[in-house]
């Protein structure tokens, strides 16, 4: 009987050794998610991925910046901070290895809510370079009632053309270390609707999201995110 006492042991701890390896195989992988809120007033918003607290009240005008969760596809479900009971929007997203994403918010004219989910490329296009893109939620109309569209210039040159609500532009090389005006147009003339100072650095991502009434100043906001 003693002498099957060791192989038994061995065995044991053979398995152990393999249980311990399996475990030690399985990689710790993370992706990183952020919420912004662009729409309009004073609607507050709770963010979850599945039954995880990711963010609470975040009001307008807001960045969350990125949290990083393990690699996975969750249940994405946003509330107002007011009627947390209620589910304003639920979807689901996966969050892959080493990758980031960014759900924005916003509004159409009429106030109804907008929801745009994106997978956010931070790899500078060159060492000397930032990018930006737009995600427009500004809604407006020409005289005649077709969707008026917006020329985006960084300076003198036309960056992005004609967009219209909702749109969602690629990324576009900068020169990094730099100071840009950016002028919202309207489409195909030299009427401006709006201008901001880009302040770039090298290797930074930015995101610029327009909101509000294109057609009113005082009612046409945008937001600049900066991504890393």
């Amino acid at each position: 009987m003693k002498y099957l006492i060791i192989p038994i042991i061995i065995v044991l701890a053979l398995l152990g050794a393999c249980t311990k390896n399996s475990d030690s195989a399985v990689p710790d992988t993370h992706g990183s998610f952020a919420f912004v809120n662009a729409m309009p007033g004073d609607v507050a918003f709770n963010i979850r991925l599945d039954t995880n607290a990711f963010a609470s009240n975040v009001a307008y005008k807001t960045s969350t910046g990125y949290k990083s969760y393990r690699s996975q596809k969750y249940n994405l479900i946003i509330t107002t901070a007011a009627r947390p009971d209620i589910i304003s929007y639920k979807g689901e997203i996966f969050l892959r290895n080493n990758r980031f994403y960014t759900a924005f918010v916003g509004a159409d004219s009429l106030k109804r809510p907008i929801l745009i989910v994106t997978e956010d490329d931070l790899t500078p296009l060159r060492d000397d370079s930032a990018k930006v893109r737009v995600i427009d939620f500004s809604e407006g109309f020409k005289p005649n009632r077709t969707p008026l569209g917006m020329d985006i210039y960084f300076g003198k040159p036309l960056f992005f053309k004609g967009l219209t609500f909702p749109a969602q532009t690629a990324f576009a090389p900068l020169v990094g270390d730099s100071t840009y005006t950016v002028n919202f147009n309207y489409v195909d003339a030299a009427t401006v609707l709006k201008t901001i100072s880009l302040k770039t650095q090298k290797g930074k991502v930015y995101t610029l999201v327009t909101a509000g009434y294109p057609l009113d100043p005082a009612r046409f906001d945008v937001l600049t995110i900066q991504h890393n």
